[in-house]
């Protein structure tokens, strides 16, 4: 009895050994199949995300060099402007003292003009 189980049981691993052993090297074709078809497929997208990821940074460093130079620009802008306000003040304040002293001049001469008619007029009437 011991001998037949002994069989019994001899068959059935070299059963399942005979239908382990392709199993089991269909399924290592599988695993390398499946590795090869990823590798072919994802290795190439890999390589166009890292060149997209280059042109988003590189395009960033533009936009940042563009904002910084947009900056300098706005700073000179408000420069300019201060300097025109002040440069506005000025020509205010001469214009000012030009419109006073030409009323003044204007005053000085009249004031001239009116005493030298006045005294030759007199001069004509002295004696």
């Amino acid at each position: 009895m011991n001998t037949i189980l002994l069989v019994i049981v001899s068959v059935f691993l070299l059963v399942i050994a005979v239908f382990l052993i392709p199993l089991l090297i269909e399924l290592k074709k599988t695993v390398i199949s499946l590795r090869n078809t990823t590798e072919k497929n994802l290795n190439p997208a890999l390589d166009e995300l890292q060149l997209s990821l280059k042109s988003i940074r590189s395009i960033s460093e533009n936009v940042n060099g563009i904002t910084e130079d947009v900056k300098g620009l706005a700073d000179s802008i408000s420069e300019v402007g201060t300097r025109i306000h002040a440069v506005t003040g000025v020509v205010d304040t001469l214009s000012s003292s030009a419109s006073i002293k030409a009323v003044s001049l204007k005053a000085g001469i009249t004031a001239a003009v009116t005493y030298l008619i006045t005294n030759l007029l007199r001069k004509g009437d002295r004696p």
